[in-house]
């Protein structure tokens, strides 16, 4: 074969696979953060436009948790509709009503336990769903962090 037509042709199928990789992740509209204050007052206060509210800390102390590796998959067929590593604590999804998979992933946590968590849930046709994973990391919270922080 011709090495410039056969390079083409590699080069046409590996856009060709690569562009049908982005296709099949169909990604939702979403937020995440919370880091400061008022990033998270900002974020509470746009909860309403999502139905899918997330919560990630760490367990005892609830301290919350920033670059958790989240995958959102519709159920029954598995379909991923949402990849994201949080900007913080709080992430923010609009989902189509149905049911869902919610994997988190999280690689600071203490020896021998859980780096990844799974809940299954049911979005309504209105309202939110709310959620809180909890991730064993030893992480303590000081007497001084803001009572601005709230799950709710």
């Amino acid at each position: 074969m011709n090495k410039p037509i056969h390079r083409w042709i590699l080069a046409t199928a590996a856009g060709l696979a690569l562009s049908t990789g982005a296709i099949a992740s169909t990604q939702v509209p979403h937020r995440s953060g919370g880091v400061s204050v008022e990033d998270f007052a900002e974020l509470r206060s746009q909860a309403s436009d999502y139905n899918l509210k997330l919560v990630l800390a760490a367990r005892g102390s609830g301290a919350y948790l920033a670059d958790v590796d989240v995958t959102v998959r519709s159920l029954p067929s598995r379909e991923v509709v949402l990849e994201h590593r949080t900007d913080g604590p709080l992430l923010l999804a609009a989902l189509p009503a149905g049911r869902y998979e919610v994997t988190a992933s999280f690689a600071d946590v203490l020896s021998g336990a859980r780096v990844t968590l799974t809940r299954v849930f049911q979005v309504p046709r209105s309202g939110l769903v709310r959620s809180v994973m909890y991730f064993d990391t030893g992480d303590e919270v000081s007497a001084e962090s803001p009572s601005a922080y709230r799950l709710n």
